[in-house]
């Protein structure tokens, strides 16, 4: 199962109190500003009649502004709290889809993201949605809904008729609002595909440096890095020149409506009788308050367009990584032999069978060398036996000693290495493992003693992707971590087929010495391995070979 899941929910982040808070208090601040111009209005009648200032105007101006203070700072501290908040969430949740690819380096499903682009989504997808998420939200809600205040404010101590008004014209913003965003989507959604599929270029050419300059590709790599840059650069343009549109309409035709139509509201009143000059002098300082929506539109409007492009791109990983999760274990045999395979077929997606019809038997504590041409399904019947991949057809067993279901462990060809240290990497599969534990694992890989060497032993770090480690150390700390989980079935993927002479014959004498203690499946073209093992299979023809 593959691609893009539709119906795949957003993620679940814990931001709700947070954007109730900012909502809260722009409302706060809203009513506190409300107040203030009502008192300033209030003064201007009293100057204006001569008379004694009492002690509404200056009240109104006091309560107002304390509120607006208050607002204004706990509306700035809920949304910086709400976007850290939901950034680490965001991340959390990206890297458990990396995860879930399984400790031992499982390979990502088809079409997956790439690990470029998963870099690029637990950085700066991740930032995006958290700005959205748990800093725009909250404003964007309450500037939205601060209109209605504004026009409860108003009904409630200036006038009923003007705040009447003043709600039609407030209706209209949300469709503007939504249309303008409808129109943008586009360009928002191009611009983040171009931004992930450099970042995964940029990784893999740097992943891949030393083999490019080997075979001479380095310039070819090159024009296609600055030919992708380019195309990055214009679709940053277009998304610029959306959102500058977004301000320039905002800018011309919203602020000058609603501005208007606020004065001309004021302007009718007064002439009618109905409100002091004061109250209409406030009023037409309210109506600037109409324009909050449109005011944080336009300043967020990347934010918000940016944030939701990148919540689909998370979506899509982590339902991919559910995807991953949901293939069935074999089922448990009778506990007369480890493995069992009866008349399996398994294939990738919807492409054609790798394996047809394969039956295999393995005894306990038996190792058997799984040969054949490269394309012929070792490493898919290994996929098979570890959960991996489901098969299309056909049973798959494993039994533990004493009979109910084995637990299986894969050692890629490549293991995947997590940043981090020695100790990080092999607690992957046992979190509970200490240092004694550690180091018996280590024994057995062979690896003991170069660790010891290492700053820090089991302290020392090994890097991204363990590039502080030779392809032969990698190797044996990855044989190593599998040891940890002490499963019953033991699955190799050529070993020894990536790595130097040396570290070949420490792996080649874990194996002699693993021998007869749990069941090992190899796939390999090696010789020296196929000596070591009890038996030799031939998968192209599922038989049984002579040595």
């Amino acid at each position: 199962m593959s691609g893009p899941v539709p119906s795949a929910p957003r993620p679940a982040l814990p931001v709700r109190g947070h954007v109730l808070a900012a909502v809260v208090c722009g409302w706060l601040s809203a009513a506190g500003l409300c107040l203030c111009y009502l008192g300033i209005g209030g003064l201007i009648d009293a100057v204006t009649a001569g008379g004694a200032i009492g002690w509404r105007g200056p009240g109104l101006m006091g309560a107002g502004i304390a509120l607006a203070v208050a607002g204004a700072l706990g509306r700035g501290h809920a949304s910086g709290a709400g976007e850290a908040t939901a950034e680490i969430a965001v991340r959390e949740r990206i890297h458990e889809a990396i995860l879930a690819r399984g400790p031992l380096g499982r390979s990502r499903p088809a079409r997956g993201p790439v690990t470029g682009s998963l870099a690029s989504l637990a950085t700066e997808g991740a930032a995006k949605v958290a700005a959205w998420r748990g800093g725009f939200l909250g404003e964007l809600i309450a500037a939205v809904t601060t209109p209605l205040v504004v026009v409860a404010v108003v009904a409630v101590v200036a006038d009923p008729a003007a705040a009447a008004a003043l709600l039609a014209v407030v209706a209209a913003v949300p469709l503007v609002i939504g249309g303008f965003q409808r129109l943008f989507r586009t360009s928002t959604a191009g611009y983040q595909a171009q931004s992930r599929r450099l970042a995964a270029q940029f990784l893999e050419s740097i992943q891949g440096l030393r083999l490019l300059t080997l075979l001479g590709a380095a310039g070819r790599r090159s024009r296609l890095l600055a030919e992708e840059s380019e195309r990055h650069r214009r679709a940053t343009m277009r998304l610029l020149a959306g959102n500058q549109v977004v301000l320039l309409v905002t800018d011309v035709a919203f602020y000058g409506a609603l501005i208007g139509a606020g004065t001309a509201v004021a302007l009718v009143r007064h002439a009618a009788g109905a409100i002091s000059l004061g109250t209409a002098i406030a009023l037409v300082l309210i109506s600037l308050l109409l324009t909050e929506p449109i005011g944080v539109v336009g300043r967020f409007f990347y934010i918000a367009m940016a944030g939701r492009a990148a919540e689909r791109q998370v979506v899509h990983a982590i339902a991919g990584a559910g995807e991953r999760r949901a293939v069935p274990p074999p089922e448990a045999g009778d506990g007369e032999a480890a493995v069992e395979l009866a008349g399996v077929v398994a294939g990738y997606g919807d492409g054609p069978a790798v394996l047809d019809g394969v039956d295999l038997r393995v005894g306990h504590g038996e190792m058997v060398a799984l040969v054949g041409p490269s394309g012929v399904g070792k490493s898919t019947l290994l996929s098979v036996l570890a959960g991996e991949l489901a098969p299309r057809a056909g049973t798959v067993r494993l039994s533990a000693p004493g009979g109910g279901p084995a637990r299986a462990v894969l050692v890629p060809q490549r293991a995947w290495l997590f940043t981090g240290t020695v100790a990080g990497n092999l607690r992957l599969a046992d979190p509970d493992a200490d240092e004694e534990r550690m180091w018996w694992a280590l024994r057995q890989a062979h690896l003991a003693e170069e660790v010891e060497a290492m700053p820090g032993g089991l302290d020392a770090r090994v890097g991204e992707e363990g590039l502080t480690l030779s392809g032969g150390q990698a190797q044996r700390l990855a044989l190593a971590r599998a040891l940890l989980t002490d499963a019953d079935v033991l699955l190799l993927d050529e070993p020894t087929g990536h790595i130097d002479g040396r570290s070949e014959r420490l792996i080649i004498d874990t194996l002699r010495r693993l021998r007869g203690t749990r069941t090992i499946l190899v796939a390999t073209h090696s010789a020296a391995v196929m000596e070591v093992a009890d038996r030799v299979v031939e998968l192209a023809a599922a038989r049984e070979v002579a040595r």
